[in-house]
């Protein structure tokens, strides 16, 4: 029988053989290093958003066919979350954004709740009912009390009727955590992730998390570093040094960073690589 891979095995295995036989193990010592290393990174995150992506449209055709509630409907959506462990829950909800069938059992309680009811919220469904096509959020407060990331997919029927949506919840470090964690301490290196209005939602030693680098008050004191996020949130890929306080010693030192990006449906986040190469 002949052999297949799948997407994120093939993409594991590409970026470590390409870390293999290039030698780059252990702390980055150059900017080409630097490079290297997020781009290895760059590759297997895309690859888990991809594969998570294909997932949520193949439940949301079989939804299309089971209607947004019932049993059916129900095995669909735990078997989603099943699969990727790091979902806080799977669930359809109808064009104004109404939760209708919710999973695993412990969030099922949440059916019945109104998802839209801040603007963003509103013009996010508003957004969705009329282009139809999936879409990955900012991060937001879920009703679920957390702070997470949505990819929703349209559930359309055969004569391109709206039934609703399904979506998969989870928070960025899920998904994050686990590819760059490790790379971030073989490399001795610190990794963010950012939105582009700046938002830092995931920082490899967890100091940075939830900070904006755009408007945060504990950057305002180093320009270098405020425009570094300016041009980053702008460029989808880009190198830079600046000054800020080591996160031991709380002293100033010169920092390189290197960015580039991972992205689903338009929505885009800066993979940034952060190492002190010195003079």
């Amino acid at each position: 029988m002949k052999k297949t891979w799948s997407p994120l095995i093939a993409a594991i295995l590409s970026a470590a053989l390409i870390v293999i036989t290039s030698g780059c193990v252990g702390p980055v010592k150059n900017e080409r290093e630097l490079k290297s290393a997020t781009e290895n990174m760059q590759v297997i995150i895309q690859s888990k958003m991809a594969n998570l992506n294909n997932a949520v449209s193949e439940a949301a055709k079989k939804i299309a066919k089971s209607g947004l509630q019932g049993e059916e409907t129900r095995v669909i959506l735990s078997g989603l979350c099943k699969k990727y462990p790091y979902l806080v829950d799977c669930s359809t909800a109808n064009p104004q954004g109404k939760m209708i069938t919710v999973a695993p059992e412990e969030y099922r309680h949440y059916e019945g709740t109104e998802t839209a009811t801040t603007e963003a919220s509103k013009k996010f469904f508003a957004g969705f009912s009329e282009n139809k096509k999936p879409m990955l959020s900012s991060v937001f407060r879920a009703v679920e009390g957390i702070d997470v990331v949505v990819l929703v997919w349209p559930v359309v029927t055969e004569k391109g009727e709206l039934l609703g949506s399904v979506s998969a919840l989870f928070k960025p470090e899920g998904l994050l955590g686990g590819t760059i964690a490790p790379a971030a301490e073989v490399r001795a290196i610190k990794v963010n992730v950012a939105q582009t209005d700046g938002l830092t939602i995931y920082c490899s030693n967890g100091k940075e998390t939830g900070k904006n680098l755009l408007t945060d008050p504990r950057y305002k004191d180093y320009p270098e570093l405020v425009a570094m996020g300016e041009k980053m949130v702008a460029q989808k890929t880009g190198l830079a040094d600046y000054t800020f306080i080591d996160d031991t010693t709380g002293n100033p030192i010169k920092k390189t960073a290197f960015w580039t990006t991972v992205g689903l449906h338009s929505t885009e986040w800066r993979l940034v690589s952060i190492a002190e190469l010195g003079e």
